[in-house]
């Protein structure tokens, strides 16, 4: 019997290492997917602002919408590359986990021939000095000599198991030599994709410092086109806050009159109001981008001017670079509560519960206020600017009073 349990502890440990083995593989599928999808989605987005660069340019080159765009595409390059990177780290993890894995098998292998070969002269020596009846009917009672012979139907089943062992080692040792293959061949194929990438990279550097030296050379004109530019975010963005407040204060004023309390500077919400607000707030990071096509040309908040790095730009949503006259559309089903204009360019606010949405900088809108609209329903029309050579959309997203990152809201 110590003999059986002295056999019987590698085909426990070959069970357990089998499993893990299992396990880690289907943890580094699982980054592998996941590491692939971002590439792929970066990659479509690369090729979105080429597309958008290539019909900014033959428009008219060297603008500061093309500057936008090329400073989008080193931003993805460089996620793609560090994407690529962890790929690689991945991959050459899992070539030192298939080498260290073939050395394991092969030792098994050898281990289990060696115990397999001494079992079997143990068996003829055991036959040799005792038949398998002596044996048995040497035993002292009834249920002795049933042990002997169970234990005698386990050690010949066990020989059959030893066997069927070994050449499922060698199965498996075939297959993960194959698949260090694979993973060597998957490796030099992600170490050309960097290469590439980290050439495109350094391309769009190249013509990024071409841009800002020619776009630098004509600060006086870009200082007066942002002076105008600020002047109409600065009066979009007071009508839209005087807009809210409006739409609140008169919010409340319903609520006290139906005897319901409400105060702040928050909107007073009917049942209805509080189901769509939440079902909005319950899709951030999954509404759908107000346009078919973009580029996000302009982030939220305070950041440097792209060219005039003294001068600082607050965005209370986000620019999106698109086609030109391409239709804008709600990213998420509300009621339309304003429809205005800024220096003859129009926008859309559309109120979701306690969430407002905006769209501006449109040349034509197709609702009016008061308008029931569904998700991804038309309302609108981006403008193109002859001069710059672009169609650009402010979108923005506001909770009552306080400003929201557009980014955090939509799909990604």
């Amino acid at each position: 019997m110590h003999l059986l349990r002295k056999y019987l502890i590698p085909v426990i440990q070959v069970a357990a290492f089998t499993a893990f083995l299992l396990l880690s593989g289907i943890a580094y599928g699982q980054d592998r997917k996941t590491l692939e999808a971002n590439k792929k989605k970066l990659e479509n987005e690369i090729a979105q602002t080429e597309k958008q660069l290539d019909q900014t340019r033959n428009r008219r080159k060297n603008t500061v919408a093309e500057l936008q765009l090329v400073n989008s595409n080193i931003s993805k390059r460089e996620e793609l590359i560090s994407g690529l990177n962890k790929e690689v780290n991945l991959t050459n993890r899992e070539i030192n986990n298939l080498s260290s894995k073939i050395t394991r098998l092969s030792n098994d292998i050898e281990t289990l021939k060696e115990e397999y070969a001494e079992m079997i002269v143990s068996s003829q020596r055991h036959r040799n000095q005792y038949s398998l009846l002596m044996f048995i009917f040497a035993s002292q009672d009834f249920n002795q000599a049933w042990r002997r012979l169970r234990y005698m139907g386990q050690y010949n089943d066990y020989l059959k198991k030893q066997v069927a062992l070994i050449k499922e080692k060698q199965v498996v040792l075939r297959d993960s030599k194959e698949k260090l293959e694979e993973e060597r061949e998957s490796k030099k194929e992600l170490v050309r994709e960097q290469q590439t990438a980290k050439q495109k990279l350094e391309k769009e550097k190249q013509n990024k410092n071409r841009l800002v030296s020619q776009l630098k050379s004509k600060e006086n004109k870009l200082r007066k086109q942002m002076k105008e530019q600020q002047k109409k975010v600065n009066q979009l963005n007071a009508q839209i806050q005087k807009i809210i407040e409006e739409e609140i204060r008169r919010s409340q004023e319903e609520a006290r009159k139906k005897g319901e309390s409400s105060s702040g500077n928050t909107y007073a919400l009917t049942p209805e109001e509080k189901t769509l607000s939440s079902n909005f707030e319950s899709n951030k990071g999954k509404l759908p981008w107000p346009l078919e096509r973009g580029v996000i040309s302009g982030k939220f908040g305070t950041h440097p001017h792209p060219v005039i790095s003294s001068v600082t730009v607050t965005n209370n949503g986000i620019d999106i670079l698109t086609d030109k006259n391409a239709p804008v559309r709600a990213v998420f089903s509300g009621e339309v509560c304003n429809v205005g204009s800024v220096y003859g360019l129009k926008f859309v606010m559309i109120r979701h519960g306690a969430y407002v949405t905006v769209y501006a900088n449109l040349d034509q809108v197709y609702v009016k206020e008061g308008d029931k609209v569904d998700t991804k329903e038309k309302i609108g029309r981006v403008y193109y600017d002859a001069e710059e050579g672009k169609s650009e959309l402010q979108f923005q997203v506001w909770k009552s009073t306080a400003k929201q990152n557009p980014e955090y809201w939509i799909a990604k």
